[in-house]
């Protein structure tokens, strides 16, 4: 009976191997773990960082790219409005010209001239809105890419001065683009042309220069004007 007792007790003692196999790690392998998850961290850490950068990076330049068409593609809309309108009812009145403008600080300007039937929502009234605005497109330095605009229907028309409202002040640079059928070529000018008899030239095409830290765009605008022969209706 002693003898089997000291047997199974001989045969649940753990020998060298299975001491060997349960034993915890070292102080040397938890330094080397430590040192190689510091390393794992810091080399995502700096991954992390340098995607948040480029991203920031191309994030600013979409975003400036996305205000240069927004701008663009609404004074499209504002051109296409006044020819829509001049068409429709007059098919003179109203459509884009270049005109002798009044300015805001007094004094007068050739400009881009068009009328809009109901104003638009970058106009600002200081009292009830009024529809029959007419609108002039200029750059100036201090301010960028303006409209000028004025009711015809306000009582002072003829002799007020029209109010402002900035459409970018990233444009640096406001250009005509005119083109002559007799030597099928085109030519980029700062201000508006006038023809042989000293009239004024409606441009094909206006440019507009955008910049902003370093980055330059520019977007080309067509002009729409009133086809000879359309009916009015």
């Amino acid at each position: 009976m002693k003898h089997r007792a000291l047997g199974g007790l001989a045969a649940s003692t753990p020998g060298p191997r299975q001491l060997a196999g349960e034993r915890g790690f070292t102080l040397i392998e938890v330094l080397l773990a430590l040192v190689l998850l510091a390393t794992l961290l810091t080399a995502i850490n700096q991954f992390v960082f340098s995607i948040t950068e480029a991203w920031t990076k191309h994030q600013d330049e979409f975003l400036f790219v996305q205000h240069t068409r927004a701008v663009s593609r609404h004074l499209n809309e504002m051109l296409q409005t006044a020819v829509s309108r001049a068409s429709a009812s007059n098919p003179v009145a109203g459509a884009p010209s270049i005109a002798e403008m009044q300015l805001p600080e007094g004094g007068t300007e050739n400009l881009l001239a068009f009328d809009l039937p109901v104003g638009d929502r970058l106009l600002v009234w200081p009292g009830n809105p009024l529809p029959e605005v007419q609108c002039a497109l200029a750059w100036r330095k201090e301010d960028g890419l303006v409209l000028y605009w004025k009711s015809r229907l306000e009582t002072n028309f003829a002799t007020a001065n029209p109010r402002m409202a900035v459409l970018s002040s990233f444009v640096t640079g406001l250009a005509y683009d005119y083109y002559d059928s007799a030597t099928d070529t085109w030519s980029t000018e700062t201000v508006p042309q006038k023809d042989t008899t000293g009239a004024l030239l409606l441009p094909r095409r206006v440019r507009l220069h955008f910049h902003r830290k370093n980055r330059d765009y520019e977007e080309i605008i067509t002009v729409p004007s009133i086809q000879e022969g359309l009916p009015a209706y």
